[in-house]
């Protein structure tokens, strides 16, 4: 949902580009949107994580490629090695109610 959500966005701004003189923003789209938001698809649709890492992991790298759609000016420090992933992970662990984890984590781990 929110893939799509911020695909639109990014597809409304890359047309209003175009029709407003400027191709880059449309000539980009398949590889700085498209592209991400398959590899979101294919890791929202994996349910058979087996350990808690794992799945903390895939949602982090899920956080991080939608932060790579969502703000095209960072999307390659993102890329790159910026450590999103890590970051979300460690604020999960730490900073979450444990009733709120849980809750995550059942929903993750198969």
């Amino acid at each position: 949902m929110i893939a799509a959500i911020v695909f639109a966005w990014r597809a409304y701004f890359a047309i209003t580009d175009l029709v407003d003189g400027d191709q880059t923003a449309f000539l980009t789209f398949p590889l700085s949107v498209v592209l991400p938001v398959t590899i979101f698809a294919f890791l929202a649709t994996r349910r058979s994580m087996t350990s808690q890492e794992g799945a903390l992991m895939q949602l982090g790298a899920m956080m991080q490629i939608l932060l790579i759609i969502a703000l095209p000016s960072f999307a390659l420090y993102l890329t790159l090695g910026f450590p999103v992933v890590f970051l979300m992970v460690e604020l999960f662990e730490t900073r979450l109610p444990n009733s709120l984890k849980t809750a995550i984590k059942s929903r993750f781990i198969a």
